[in-house]
């Protein structure tokens, strides 16, 4: 396949960047050659395939519910350069995906196994973050090379970009970033989450619910732990993170949520 030709060819001029170097936490300006507008490019066509493969709820009530914790969301990032979207897809794996340029997809499994907001939000704070720190343009350019990723920019190839669409964001599994990519999403997400008003330590209690079912039923998150590798560590460090922030009282009202859950089942 054209695809693999591709990724075994001397194009990946920034493998000396690899996906293992650390990431500051707090930096969300790291080293992208893809400019916004690239992106955002990049994007619609990623989005456009990914909608081809999967099912996208039409139900304007789960629509717009998941839209409204979105935009929430986003009143608490650090930089916003892009139209975001939130979509749900008809999916029972518990999972979310982040597609470069803002395109934020959230399973219809991952809204059932959430018992409040605040653990919804949580997953979402975590995926928006991937696209303020525009760990997807990185992740590509680290693991297939500038030259490929222009390419797809700029629709030389249609067959490449759904070929790459489909590996990446396809049935068999969505975007792997480095776990240093993966921590800073969890600590910006903390931050975002606290900007926004939702109790960041919802993020905690459903980290520590994965791990529970990934034990009873590991079939509903093997996509979810293929991509967002769990450990302990990961979890402590997101305590660490939120007992650094300032006291405050939240208030919580999950009635929409408990409704949106009954029409999902």
């Amino acid at each position: 396949m054209r695809l693999f030709r591709f990724l075994l060819v001397p194009m990946m001029l920034l493998s000396g960047f690899s996906s293992g170097c650390a990431v500051n936490p707090t930096d969300i300006k790291g080293f992208n050659l893809i400019s916004i507008e690239e992106e955002k490019q990049l994007g619609s066509k990623f989005s456009a395939e990914v909608e081809k493969q999967q099912t996208v709820i039409k139900d304007p009530d789960v629509q717009n519910y998941v839209d409204r914790v979105g935009r929430r969301l986003l009143t608490g990032v650090q930089a916003r350069d892009f139209d975001y979207t939130f979509k749900v897809i008809k999916d029972n794996d518990v999972n979310a995906f982040a597609v470069p340029g803002g395109h934020i997809y959230v399973n219809s499994g991952l809204i059932k196994a959430a018992d409040n907001e605040s653990e919804l939000a949580g997953v979402m704070a975590h995926e928006i973050n991937h696209a303020v720190a525009r760990h997807g343009t990185r992740q590509l350019t680290q693991q297939y090379g500038f030259a490929l990723v222009s390419q797809l920019v700029l629709g030389q190839d249609p067959n490449l970009l759904a070929q790459l669409a489909s590996s990446l964001f396809g049935q068999a599994g969505t975007m792997s970033y480095s776990r240093s990519m993966e921590s800073q999403a969890d600590y910006l997400g903390v931050q975002t989450m606290y900007r926004a008003g939702y109790n960041p330590n919802g993020m905690t209690t459903f980290l520590g619910k994965l791990e529970t079912m990934k034990k009873s039923n590991p079939g509903s998150l093997a996509q979810f732990f293929s991509t967002h590798p769990m450990t302990s560590d990961r979890i402590q460090s997101v305590k660490r993170d939120i007992a650094q922030l300032p006291a405050k009282v939240y208030q919580e009202d999950n009635t929409e949520l408990i409704r949106i859950k009954a029409k999902l089942r």
